[in-house]
């Protein structure tokens, strides 16, 4: 698909929005977009190099905007000096649901290709 790339792009802005709805930094809106966009590189995915590439981008701006996002919450919002604990905590969980969106995905993929 030409713009797979490009919908990978969603956690960058996703992160921002969900905080200024919510008026939270822990959300599970974000870990499920995630989530559901590693399941669309794998359906969408027409090789296994086109998947990796997605997958690596997904991965990679999801924690760069979560990055940002906690950046931003404790400028801004909440100068708690315990925020950025907070915040690179959430980094890591949010890279982890997504790297194990890509293995998911990978696992799928050599299957599928297997058959």
């Amino acid at each position: 698909m030409k713009y797979l790339k490009l919908l990978n792009l969603i956690p960058l802005i996703v992160f921002f929005a969900v905080d200024r709805l919510f008026d939270s930094l822990v959300n599970p809106i974000p870990i499920i977009i995630i989530i559901a966009l590693g399941v669309m590189n794998t359906v969408l995915s027409k090789n296994m190099k086109e998947y990796l590439i997605s997958s690596v981008i997904l991965v990679v701006l999801s924690v760069i905007g979560m990055i940002f996002e906690a950046y931003y919450y404790y400028y801004f919002v909440n100068p708690d000096p315990e925020a950025p604990i907070y915040a690179t905590a959430l980094v890591i969980i949010y890279a982890i649901f997504a790297l194990v969106a890509a293995g998911i995905g990978t696992a799928i993929m050599a299957f599928k290709k297997k058959w």
